[in-house]
């Protein structure tokens, strides 16, 4: 077979991370922070087993909500026919977009109510627990290793938020490993989140953001949405090779001042948290030392507010500061 084929002749699978906005609210037994399961090894069971409760009647791309998901969605029309949305969801583990779905809340982002693992090692144990369950479509897969496998010769595109990166990153270096050309597999996210996974990473950093527009929560999406257009126009094979390359000239190309905000602008707590990730993926740091790079930068955010949400991240990262 021709590893040489245009997009438009393979399938492509875009796996993006779900969205915490959802067009219904999660009832009270369909929320983490609800689960009281003393046991870390009977919490996933006790979830699955709620969620297996009843037929739910919404697809996944109509519960998400937000600006992310809002962009998410677009995903396939930037690569042509060939291309199918999944989700990756701390609720639901892998799952095809047109999944139906239950109102729920969980989430692998640290340091909130319906976070459900404390560590990393917790939150990749927990997404392993999801794939062995058969989840809301029977025989489709369940994980990016089983993916690969059911279509070897496929491009699979991942758009991964930290969180999820780390919890899903030994599952992407498998399925790397089970496609017949591991440059089919490109993972558009933060740079350092994860060594492992180091080169197989398509690096977005927030020097994109003016380029790409919206809020740096979405930063990711956009991201790859003009970088998946931009192939496409070129009519070249989808490639990580090419994606990188693509990426690497858009970030050069942007003003050396491009990631900066108007002094005095106050960032977001989901902001504060992202530019938190991105630095602390690198190695330990402190609080002090990473709001004076963030007020250098030209963002803003109060000194106890940064340090509240770096001890939040920082603890969920096991970084010591």
């Amino acid at each position: 077979m021709d590893i040489r084929t245009t997009p438009r002749d393979r399938a492509v699978h875009i796996v993006v991370t779900c969205a915490n906005r959802k067009r219904q609210a999660a009832p009270q037994h369909h929320r983490f922070r609800d689960l009281h399961v003393e046991r870390s090894e009977k919490r996933c069971a006790a979830w699955l087993e709620r969620l297996s409760a009843g037929s739910p009647t919404i697809a996944a791309t109509d519960m998400y909500a937000g600006e992310h998901w809002q962009v998410a969605r677009q995903l396939p029309e930037a690569v042509g026919a060939s291309a199918t949305l999944w989700v990756s969801s701390a609720g639901y583990g892998l799952i095809p977009a047109a999944a139906r779905i239950h109102p729920y809340a969980a989430t692998f982002a640290g340091g909130q109510p319906d976070s459900v693992a404390e560590t990393w090692d917790g939150a990749r144990r927990w997404w392993d627990e999801l794939s062995r369950w058969a989840g809301p479509c029977d025989g489709e897969p369940r994980s990016f290793a089983a993916l690969a496998e059911r279509d070897p010769s496929s491009v699979i595109v991942a758009v991964m938020s930290d969180a999820y990166l780390r919890a899903c990153s030994h599952d992407l270096a498998d399925a790397a490993s089970r496609l017949r050309d591991a440059d089919n597999i490109s993972v558009f996210g933060p740079p350092g989140s994860s060594p492992r996974i180091a080169d197989l990473i398509v690096p977005v950093t927030a020097v994109l953001r003016p380029a790409v527009g919206g809020s740096m929560q979405a930063l990711n999406v956009r991201a790859a949405d003009h970088i998946l257009r931009t192939a496409r126009a070129s009519d070249t094979p989808l490639r990580r090779s090419l994606l990188t390359e693509l990426i690497a000239h858009a970030t050069a190309a942007a003003p050396a001042d491009a990631g900066r905000r108007p002094a005095g602008m106050k960032l977001a707590d989901e902001d504060v948290r992202s530019f938190i990730r991105q630095h602390i993926a690198h190695g330990p740091s402190s609080a002090t030392k990473l709001l004076r790079t963030l007020r250098n930068s030209g963002l803003s955010c109060e000194q106890a507010r940064f340090k509240a949400l770096f001890a939040e991240e920082a603890a969920a990262r096991e970084v010591l500061f």
